[in-house]
């Protein structure tokens, strides 16, 4: 599968922009669009404008991605997605398609026992209702984050919280939910798209233009037609890397069972694994996610138990099986097999075990190794390999170790 990235992660101490520092938006370039265009006509303005917004992508391709520790992977139900398609107004320069996952093996809207018994009463003058709201994102939250499994990915880490940086969580619709669902806590991931990449592209090639029709608009009469040609040329550079940014839209690519690939997202009902780099987004509220999405799995289809309740022991069964600490029966359906528990239900290990496995085979099937192998005409068979594969001839290759 291949992945697109023009974002870099930052390391916490190579940050440009500390916590305490007002950052950019998203509605602040948008806003500043217009201005640049009208300052294409007086060059001396555009030497300012253009930096800053140059300033911008950069700090949001380069420093607004705090590393967290390399690739991580995720196994977790389909929640909402996001398309860069129907995203409206300010937010259509950010052109990266998202999908949430609610991370296995948890349910929608699952909240942590005790709650709300244990949420102290709201101060004294304090607003009631946003008081409590709050605390039901946070427990949303824990109940997912506390966990032994998985929950790390979306907890707050020491490298970030001991700088002061924001985090709340990431948090949304659910999308396809059978109960009408207000809020879910989520591991944010992202196919990444190249709409700040080009824009920022075609900020660099402006401010060449800028930069000699500054120069050019000093001399009389002559200088003057000439300036008046940049600014069209400045223009018509502008316009273009607008809309090509605009256009280079991030689009899932999910790899099926059976290896094919696909574009197609059914959430409530896909369960995915995920692997990607592991970062702080500090352009919101602060959240942990999955950027940019690496490699995409269907592993399963979610069947419910009742609303809103995944069956999780269908999904982790076949690895259960592979185990030997589980064993098949015979099923009326064949879409939803019975499994025999014979080591009890699974503990954090198996979980934890059950992501490892995908995550190391990946690991292994995009291994320099495995492409060779994959690559030699003994494996470029299509029906079978005794009808037409061929065997190998000669010496091994012995830059390549031999696999066992």
């Amino acid at each position: 599968m291949s992945f697109v990235q023009h974002t870099k992660c930052v390391q916490i101490n190579d940050k440009k922009y500390p916590s305490w520092a007002p950052r950019p938006t998203t509605t602040l370039i948008l806003l500043s669009i217009p201005v640049l265009l009208a300052s294409l006509a007086v060059p001396y303005l555009a030497l300012i404008e253009i930096p800053l917004l140059i300033a911008y992508c950069e700090w949001w391709l380069y420093d607004r991605l705090i590393c967290l520790g390399g690739e991580a992977c995720a196994i977790g139900l389909l929640g909402k997605v996001e398309p860069p398609d129907k995203k409206t107004g300010f937010d259509k320069l950010d052109t990266d398609f998202s999908i949430n996952l609610v991370l296995a093996p948890h349910n929608i809207q699952e909240l942590p026992a005790g709650y709300p018994g244990n949420v102290p009463p709201p101060p004294a003058m304090s607003d009631a209702k946003a008081y409590y709201h709050d605390k039901y994102l946070e427990a949303m939250h824990h109940a997912i984050a506390d966990d032994p499994i998985q929950g790390n990915l979306i907890r707050e880490q020491a490298t970030t919280h001991d700088e002061g940086w924001d985090f709340l969580g990431y948090f949304n619709t659910f999308g396809g939910s059978r109960t009408i669902s207000t809020y879910q806590a989520y591991l944010h991931c992202e196919f990444e798209g190249g709409g700040i990449y080009q824009f920022l592209q075609m900020l660099y090639a402006l401010l060449v233009i800028a930069t000699a029709a500054a120069v050019i608009c000093s001399i009389p009469v002559l200088g003057w037609i000439a300036c008046g040609i940049a600014a069209v040329v400045a223009a018509i550079v502008a316009i273009a890397g607008i809309v090509a940014a605009l256009n280079d839209t991030g689009s899932p690519t999910v790899i099926l069972p059976d290896g094919k690939q696909t574009d197609q997202l059914h959430p409530a009902s896909d369960i995915l694994f995920v692997k990607g780099d592991w970062v702080m987004d500090t352009a919101h509220e602060g959240w942990n996610e999955i950027h940019p999405i690496k490699l995409c799995l269907l592993v399963g289809t979610a069947q419910y138990e009742s609303d809103d309740k995944v069956d999780w022991d269908q999904a982790i069964g076949p690895f259960m099986v592979s185990q030997k600490k589980w064993s098949q029966a015979n099923s009326p359906d064949p879409k939803k097999p019975i499994y025999v528990k014979t080591s009890g239900s699974p503990t954090p290990d198996d979980w934890k075990a059950w992501v490892k496995s995908h995550c190391d085979a990946t690991g292994e099937a995009s291994s320099a190794v495995t492409i060779h192998y994959q690559g030699q005409p003994e494996h470029l068979w299509e029906i079978h390999p005794a009808i037409d594969g061929c065997r190998p001839t000669g010496r091994p290759d012995p830059a390549v170790p031999i696999l066992h």
